[in-house]
């Protein structure tokens, strides 16, 4: 690297580390972590879910660099980003907000599973910074009742590991995925996961859902979706019913983890969803 290509990045790196404390001094909360972007074109900001970190998407975000440029973001308490103590999910959307407010313009917000539902928050809080949601296998309300989500937690406390692998050979395509996933997530700090846990257990964005402002697209794996079942069924049961510009998509013979079991299917729907114009009357895409 050249003397004014080190100096640069250094400047960047202190830039980065100026703003981080500004949002410390200020507001309380570091910003998440964002790798450094890549590719051409409208900024794409991905965001994971509970238990993985930003590596997750490098299969689809690769595809998507070829048209967009990708922000890859790891969220508290994951990959290189400090757990936010205490949490709530305003909190964390706080923090995603500092990190968004370094991008030159609105951005299409990625979010799986618990990173969608962050990615909400963040359309509901600062409609400024999003032009479009893709929430993937994301729920905007509770999909346990109270008793059950009572009994969960208490399971995890008295059997921590056994939950969370249960838990994430479920999420899998097949066991060998399942254990895989699992193991990663059980190599995190339990004070940085449970939560995580808890939010997603009894977040709810649903009666919010109507101030939703920007074009939303919810892309869930046939186990979510099952083929035969009306759209508005399963938007009602996810919390999406009353979400004005709504769409939905199916993406078959995957598990929890769409991005990394079908990256290209998932890549062309977002594709496909920045590229529509304004305006664009409401659709269900299969």
């Amino acid at each position: 690297m050249s003397h004014s290509n080190r100096s640069i990045a250094l400047l960047l790196l202190i830039v980065a580390a100026a703003l981080a404390l500004t949002g410390i001094r200020e507001f309380g909360v570091p910003a998440p972590a964002a790798h450094p972007a890549f590719g051409r074109g409208p900024t794409v900001v991905l965001l994971h879910g509970l238990g993985s970190s930003a590596q997750h998407w490098l299969p689809t975000a690769r595809l998507l660099a070829r048209r967009h440029r990708v922000v890859l973001v790891d969220l508290p308490g994951h990959g290189v980003t400090a757990m936010l103590e205490p949490f709530s999910l305003e909190r964390a959307t706080l923090a995603l907000d500092l990190a968004l407010a370094n991008e030159r313009g609105p951005v299409v917000l990625v979010g799986h599973s618990l990173g969608g539902l962050l990615a909400a928050s963040e359309a509901l809080e600062h409609p400024e910074r999003v032009r479009g949601l893709v929430l993937v296998e994301t729920a905007l309300r509770p999909q346990f009742g109270a008793e059950q989500r009572t009994a969960l937690l208490a399971a995890l406390d008295q059997d921590y590991q056994g939950v969370l692998e249960a838990a994430y050979q479920s999420f899998g395509r097949d066991s060998a995925q399942g254990y895989a996933l699992y193991q990663e997530v059980a190599r995190l700090d339990p004070a940085h996961v449970k939560p995580w846990i808890r939010l997603a257990l009894n977040a709810d964005l649903s009666e919010r859902a109507a101030d939703l402002a920007v074009p939303v697209l919810a892309v869930l794996a046939e186990r979510s979706w099952p083929q035969g079942e009306p759209w508005a069924e399963a938007a009602a049961e996810l919390g999406y019913a009353r979400v004005p510009q709504m769409r939905g998509m199916r993406i078959g013979g995957c598990g929890h983890f769409v991005m990394l079991d079908r990256p290209t299917e998932l890549a062309r729907a977002i594709e496909r969803f920045t590229a529509m114009p304004a305006g664009e009357p409401v659709a269900v895409l299969r």
